[in-house]
């Protein structure tokens, strides 16, 4: 088994079970997004599959026709013989469509192994009658087949499913994990730069790859610098609007509006206690706005303003409690 970061003991038992063929036929890795679940899952899946070795190459490129992966679609499918762009808006469920086509696919025979696994990338995004569909296979599971559900939230699945399924708990890595993960996943990173990354992902590498190669540094540097001043003539404020929204920078853009409401957060926890209630006000606007931004497409020079605005008010508000 591959190593997987932070969750030794996760890997242990499941090796254990694997080796003494007894490992349950559904399984619910749940935990923080981003921490590890989904790499765990093909990890896994790639042992069970093929458990001496045979076809690391064609494991390796994704496309093993014994691991299945279930996830939301694309809200407007690809042309024939197109694949989705990376960044396609997906739909806001896992259909029960898709559920009745994997029991199709279910009632033949592996392609290659005598195993198959089927991945589900999120189990939370299950609309309910996709739940209902996948609980009659998780009752009767076809021969050999294991299913493992991903899952950022786990007390969000029908009972039902979770009395089906041994449930696996991955946390949040601590510090030395994160570096070593962020080590492998980003070689070509500089100890510094890993070091903010190791920050930003608070314990998730997913999170922190997200951020990676966007210049987080010059971000954080200018939000608290907005922080400390004030930035009575919105200077800051409008070279951040200039620099973020461009179409090119439609990435940082979008790590910008994820980080305002963590770095108001973490302002908060230093304030006065007569001054949390306005940091917990403008932690919910730049919370909501984020949302909305990308959602609806709102003018982007807007709401960075509005954001830079948000984080001026906690220096306001600073020094009157004092």
């Amino acid at each position: 088994m591959n190593r997987i970061f932070g969750h030794d003991a996760v890997s242990d038992k499941i090796a254990h079970a694997l080796a003494q063929a007894k490992l349950h036929h559904g399984l619910i890795f749940a935990g923080p997004r981003g921490v590890g679940k989904a790499s765990s899952a093909r990890s896994i899946a790639g042992d069970i599959v093929d458990p001496i070795g045979a076809h690391t190459a064609l494991l390796a490129s994704g496309n093993f026709p014994d691991i299945l992966t279930v996830s939301r679609l694309p809200r407007e499918a690809p042309k024939p013989g197109e694949a989705a762009a990376p960044d396609a808006e997906l739909k806001r469920s896992i259909g029960v469509d898709q559920i009745r086509q994997l029991q199709s696919v279910l009632t033949k025979r592996p392609a290659i192994s005598d195993k198959r696994v089927v991945i589900i990338d999120a189990a939370d995004d299950m609309e309910l009658g996709a739940s209902n569909a996948l609980l009659k296979s998780l009752e009767e599971p076809p021969a050999g087949c294991h299913f493992i559900l991903i899952s950022h939230a786990s007390d969000r699945l029908l009972p039902t499913i979770r009395s089906r399924c041994q449930i696996f708990r991955f946390d949040s890595l601590g510090a030395p994990d994160m570096t070593a993960a962020l080590q492998v996943l980003l070689p070509d990173h500089d100890a510094s730069e890993i070091e903010m990354l190791r920050q930003l992902g608070r314990g998730a590498p997913g999170i922190a790859l997200e951020f990676a190669g966007l210049k987080m540094g010059e971000l954080e540097q200018k939000m608290q610098q907005i922080i400390r001043s004030g930035d009575a003539d919105n200077a800051i404020r409008s070279l951040l609007a200039g620099q973020l929204s461009v179409k090119a920078a439609q990435p940082r853009y979008e790590a910008f509006l994820r980080r305002v409401p963590s770095v108001i957060a973490d302002a908060a926890r230093s304030m006065p206690a007569d001054a949390n209630i306005t940091a917990i006000d403008a932690w919910k606007k730049a919370t909501e706005l984020g949302a909305r931004a990308i959602g609806v497409s709102l003018d982007k020079n807007a709401v960075i303003l509005e954001m830079g605005s948000l984080l001026a008010s906690l220096n306001q508000h600073k020094h009157a409690s004092r």
